[in-house]
Parts: C-alpha cells; structure tokens; sequence
C-alpha cells in the first residue's frame, strides 16, 4: 500500500476546498435587489408621525455597519410596491449603542403588507445582552405575488404590555439595508 505523503495531503485538501467554494458559489441565494427601502424614503405614501422623523444614516452595531432608516420616535412609513414574484424583504433590526446603557423597555419592531403582520419583534438591549447587534431578518412575501401592496415598517417605544405605558427612553431604532429581493 502507497504511503500518502504531507504534500499530497495539501493538494487533496486544496481541491476539496476549491471544490466546496465553487459548489458555494453557484448554489448560494441569488438575490436580486428590486427597491433599497432607505434611498425612497421621499418616495413614501406615508410617514407618521412627520418626515422628518426619519433619516438615512450609516449605522454601527457591534463593529458591523450598515445603510440604515433611523427612526428618531414612535414611527410608521408605508411604501406602495407591486411585489414581484419570488420576492422577499431583507432587513437587518437594531438598536445603536448610545441608548444600550440607558434603562427602558426597548423597541416594538413591526412590518405588515397592508394588513398582514408579517413581523413583531421586541428588542430591548438595556435588558437583553443578545440584542446588542443586529437581527438579520427575512420575510417572504410570495403570497403577494403580482399585488399592488402597502409595506409598514413600524416602531413602538414599548412592547405592547402594559397597555399604555410608552417609555422612548434609550429608544434608537433603526432599520438596517431593508430591501425588497428577489430569489
């Protein structure tokens, strides 16, 4: 029986790595961006409570930044899209780390199509260690396909319970690189 040598290992590791990189590479998702949501903020049918509530910023959590929708307040902005199919939305949730020290209850996340909720997420890194990053979300939206729909996203000072409490203490919500794709 041949005995492998040392450098013959390191080619047989080199092909398998090759190999599973170019496996990677053509079986990966091929997302195709159809609307990046922060540069049509002006193109929004809705934005409340005022526009300027919101603002396009580079937004750095845990040393990762990304293209991002602030919103300064309890907020909701709609845009108007036809959804394509195969369509999905690609949004990163975070809070910035200047309010993660200051006691509050965090930030209710929500996106719907129309009337749809098709997320409702809490984050609360004051209280919560693991949310002191980003939360990379994706929401499919086939059962849209070929409909003309408004799309919400929506921030809450504060979870929903206790009803009426609303404490925007620490509360520096933003939305990072939402988009609307397709695979």
């Amino acid at each position: 029986m041949a005995r492998v040598t040392r450098s013959t290992w390191i080619v047989l590791v080199v092909i398998l790595v090759v190999g599973f990189g170019g496996w990677y590479l053509l079986h990966r998702p091929s997302g195709h961006v159809v609307m990046r949501f922060a540069d049509r903020i002006p193109n929004a049918v809705e934005a409340r409570p005022r526009p300027d509530v919101f603002s396009v910023i580079e937004a750095t959590i845990a040393g990762d930044t990304k293209h991002a929708i602030f919103a300064s307040e309890t907020s909701r902005i709609a845009w108007r899209v036809t959804v394509p199919d195969h369509a999905w939305i690609v949004v990163s949730t975070g809070m910035l780390e200047k309010g993660w020290n200051t006691p509050g209850d965090g930030v209710l996340f929500r996106i719907s199509a129309n009337d749809d909720e098709l997320l409702n997420l809490v984050m609360n890194p004051y209280a919560t260690a693991s949310d002191r990053q980003w939360h990379d979300l994706k929401l499919d939206l086939s059962e849209y396909a070929g409909e003309t729909v408004n799309i919400y996203f929506k921030t809450n000072a504060s979870p929903p319970v206790p009803p009426g409490h609303n404490d925007p203490n620490g509360d520096f919500a933003v939305w990072g690189d939402p988009r609307l794709v397709t695979e």
